[in-house]
């Protein structure tokens, strides 16, 4: 079995920025740690081109598998080009079942888009979007008012909400890309209700990243620089910390039965592994990681 990693992973929020190690030395990195493909960034396809990221991942011996990152036709046609599986929408604000219905609309249209360049379109979740509103969960509003496009089910997060990952895909099977393997020790729930796209979109809305690399240096630091104190106060904190070792005797996600649950589908989906919480050295953890899924995970 393949395990991937995002370069999000190597460095969080400064990964998001373009701050840090280059694209090629994450890469040597990626390789050394045991894994065998990458999920990369919007800002990795800003800083770097096509025909060089295509170079460094054959010249290293990885496969980039997808992108997280708003599904447009530029960055599906260069995720194309690289050989990729897929463009996963990384978040966006929504918090009422109409709401939840645009977006699934909207990711349609999207993967209408995507489909002749052989890209599926998908979405990844926090924990917000199991909110429930009139009586069902967010996200399963969009997956039954969807049909086109695909999920990437970031298991961490989702029993952080309080829904079981197996019980989910097998709620929703033949609906998932890929997973994302965050190891969760606590469920806190999906939290008070999320933001409202409308009123988003009236404060300017976007990404706070879009363009990352066009940015000055000192503008992405202090954007870095937010983030981290947000993260680093009580509430940051009390996200982050329910993240521990896979297999930990805390852990609340049984992996091989998110892994029989996968099996049921009619296609293969594919494994990224994605940390912000680290239990001890940076490269060790995520090389623990890898190896850990190799050995319990068939």
């Amino acid at each position: 079995m393949k395990v991937n990693i995002g370069t999000y992973s190597f460095g969080g929020i400064a990964s998001y920025l373009g701050l840090g190690p280059t694209l090629k030395e994450k890469f040597q990195t990626i390789k050394s740690l045991g894994y065998d493909g990458v999920e990369l960034l919007p800002v990795d396809l800003e800083n770097n081109s096509v025909e060089e990221i295509k170079a460094w991942a054959e010249e290293i011996g990885l496969e980039i598998v997808s992108i997280h990152a708003k599904p447009d036709k530029e960055t599906v046609q260069k995720m194309a080009a690289l050989g990729a599986k897929a463009v996963i929408w990384a978040g966006t604000p929504f918090n009422t079942t109409e709401e939840a219905i645009e977006v699934a609309h909207e990711l349609d249209a999207m993967a209408e888009m995507a489909a002749p360049y052989g890209i599926k379109v998908g979405y990844h979740n926090h924990s917000q979007e199991f909110f429930v509103d009139q009586g069902k969960m967010l996200l399963e509003t969009v997956l039954e008012n969807s049909s086109k496009c695909f999920f990437q089910l970031d298991c961490g997060w989702a029993m952080n909400g309080g829904v079981y990952p197996p019980s989910f895909i097998r709620q929703h099977l033949g609906r998932f890309v890929a997973i994302h393997v965050k190891e969760n020790s606590r469920v806190q729930g999906p939290g008070p209700r999320p933001a409202s796209r409308h009123e988003a979109a009236q404060q300017g809305g976007g990404s706070p990243f879009a363009n990352a690399a066009e940015m000055p240096l000192e503008e992405r630091q202090k954007i870095l620089d937010q983030f981290e104190a947000r993260n680093n106060s009580p509430e940051g904190k009390k996200r982050f910390e329910v993240q521990c070792k896979l297999g930990a005797p805390e852990s609340n996600i049984d992996w091989a039965e998110v892994r029989a649950a996968l099996n049921e589908q009619d296609f293969e989906a594919f494994w990224v592994v994605e940390r912000e919480g680290f239990y001890g050295e940076h490269d060790q953890c995520l090389a623990d990681d890898c190896a850990w899924i190799h050995e319990h995970i068939q």
